[in-house]
């Protein structure tokens, strides 16, 4: 997933004093962040050469401390989170810093944006700098899984990444949070009935049974399989929402390309759904994510998550009438 260069990069420790990494994906930022405190600096210095700013942080307390000796250690680390945050006028007091930066400090700036969608061409800073971009293709992330249980001595059979991804959706987070799980597990070959009987992963049903049957307008059958997600605790309300939107998206794709197979649709999933397309229309759709969307906001909001499925399956099962 890293670039050749940026792999390189670590492997020098990280020689060059500012670089710019974005991602959408939160996970792979904070991976990096773990990477880079290894890189520069060691564990029993970390407390003296290390600093995280957010972008709420006086922007001269940023320079004081980049501009600062590391501490009985060759480099200082200096994070700037959530860079794509900062204010004008504060990025405007720190330029200067990334034209003549110290060279006994590493910055480090972290974006959830792409620099050019946030500042555009205008912003001749970003030339200055080394900037790396942490994408992954929805087509790869099978494979990152695979990826992500062999480093960690696990073998994920290609049945176990589909139970997965129908199981938690396309959330990198979640994702990793399911891989965690397995590796508690102990065991070091992982295939879907493995998963299947396990506690951690829903038993019995899957929120793409859930799909299934608010597509098929099943009302009692859509509320049952919900209390069954919420009640057996083997599966977070927020995984059960990435998942709600992954299976509604693969559907929205068969409609849109007329019942055509999308790449990698298992084939139950695929006969599941091409018999409820003729009752689909493009209003539907828009309803349908556009309620995912609301029921997301209100759940990072704070909203009792249980009653945001429960509001969410009501508009659902309207969609498709």
């Amino acid at each position: 997933m890293y670039s050749k260069e940026l792999q390189r990069e670590f492997e020098r420790h990280l020689p060059k004093p500012v670089y710019l990494i974005w991602s959408e994906e939160n996970y792979f930022l904070e991976d990096v962040l773990v990477k880079a405190v290894s890189a520069v600096i060691t564990s029993h210095l970390k407390d003296f050469n290390y600093n995280v700013f957010y972008p709420s942080a006086n922007p001269h307390e940023i320079l004081d401390t980049a501009m600062t000796l590391p501490l009985m250690a060759q480099r200082r680390l200096v994070v700037l989170k959530d860079f794509y945050l900062f204010s004008a006028s504060s990025i405007k007091a720190i330029i200067s810093y990334f034209e003549r930066p110290c060279e006994s400090t590493c910055m480090l700036l972290l974006s959830r944006r792409e620099p050019k969608k946030v500042w555009g061409d205008a912003q001749r800073w970003l030339d200055a700098m080394p900037i790396f971009s942490l994408k992954i293709k929805e087509s790869d992330i099978p494979a990152w899984v695979k990826q992500e249980g062999h480093e960690r001595g696990i073998n994920i059979t290609q049945d176990a990444v589909d139970y997965l991804i129908e199981s938690a959706g396309l959330d990198i987070g979640l994702l990793t949070a399911e891989i965690e799980k397995i590796v508690l597990s102990g065991l070091k070959s992982i295939k879907r009935e493995d998963l299947i009987s396990s506690t951690g992963i829903v038993r019995g049903y899957t929120p793409f049974d859930l799909v299934d049957a608010i597509i098929a307008d099943k009302k009692a059958k859509a509320f049952r399989i919900l209390n069954v997600l919420i009640e057996s605790k083997s599966s977070e309300t927020v995984s059960i929402l990435g998942a709600l939107n992954w299976h509604c998206r693969q559907f929205y794709t068969l409609w849109k390309g007329k019942g055509k197979r999308p790449l990698k649709m298992r084939e139950n999933t695929y006969r599941a759904l091409l018999k409820h397309l003729p009752s689909y229309t493009e209003e539907d759709f828009y309803h349908i994510f556009q309620s995912l969307h609301e029921a997301d906001i209100d759940m990072k909001s704070g909203a009792r998550p249980e009653l945001t499925l429960e509001v969410l399956l009501l508009k659902l099962l309207r969609a498709g009438d």
